[in-house]
């Protein structure tokens, strides 16, 4: 049976009976994201309760067909230290008003990995 190939954020191939697998290449890159981040954490633990607080909002409001991610208030952080999250490529900006800006991690699932090992 032919082997499908999907490119997205993930590389995930179709293998048949055996179902979905990641490839090499992904696997690698999933880790390197994780490496970074855990490096960053070592360097700035401080923004562990921020990753925390914000893992926590985004699992609440991922059901909310409108969400549109946190801001400070919610994670507890005062807005420019945000900034070094969009800087670090761990977060990014979902929107953008005279009023407020929201973030959304990038990458949910590894700093959800790289907080339970810490």
């Amino acid at each position: 049976m032919a082997s499908q190939c999907f490119r997205s954020n993930l590389t995930v191939c179709s293998t048949g009976r055996q179902g979905w697998s990641l490839t090499g290449a992904t696997v690698q890159a999933l880790e390197a994201t994780e490496n970074r981040l855990a490096y960053f954490l070592e360097r700035f633990p401080e923004y562990r309760k921020t990753l925390r607080l914000a893992l926590t909002h985004e699992e609440s409001g991922r059901e909310a067909r409108s969400y549109q991610g946190w801001q400070w208030h919610d994670v507890e952080t005062h807005p420019t230290k945000l900034i070094r999250l969009v800087t670090e490529g761990i977060s990014r900006i979902s929107l953008r008003t005279r009023q407020a800006t929201s973030y959304i991690l990038r990458d949910r699932d590894a700093v959800k990995r790289v907080l339970a090992r810490s």
